[in-house]
């Protein structure tokens, strides 16, 4: 993971190109489709507010639902949950974040077309 950080400077980014971002307190760290991983002084709530397509699945993370490779997903008595993303990125999902995931996961897999073998 290559981190780029430099004072001043500024990156534009197409949002479909970002595979996860996570939060390191006011900082954030904005992982790319290309390997990059760039160092941001800007927040959660302020990526969440103007890329909506992100999915919140922890105070410290938003994904690319695009860029999942698995996900597990536990409910019950005590819910439980993670999700690996294309660059092996494995990030928690919160208990309260379960039910958003798992849905959001479901409508996907549901838009999806399905592959007939031949």
């Amino acid at each position: 993971m290559k981190l780029d950080a430099g004072a001043g400077v500024r990156h534009k980014f197409d949002p479909q190109q970002v595979i996860a971002i996570t939060a390191d307190i006011n900082y954030s760290y904005v992982h790319l489709v290309n390997g990059s991983c760039l160092l941001r002084s800007r927040t959660l709530k302020w990526f969440s507010e103007r890329w909506p397509t992100l999915l919140r699945i922890h105070k410290n993370a938003l994904i690319n639902v695009e860029y999942i490779h698995h996900y597990s997903l536990i409910t019950g008595k005590r819910p439980s949950g993670y999700v690996v993303m294309t660059n092996s990125l494995r990030l928690e999902v919160s208990r309260r974040n379960i039910k958003d995931v798992r849905d959001r996961m479901n409508q996907i897999n549901q838009n999806k077309p399905v592959r007939q073998s031949a």
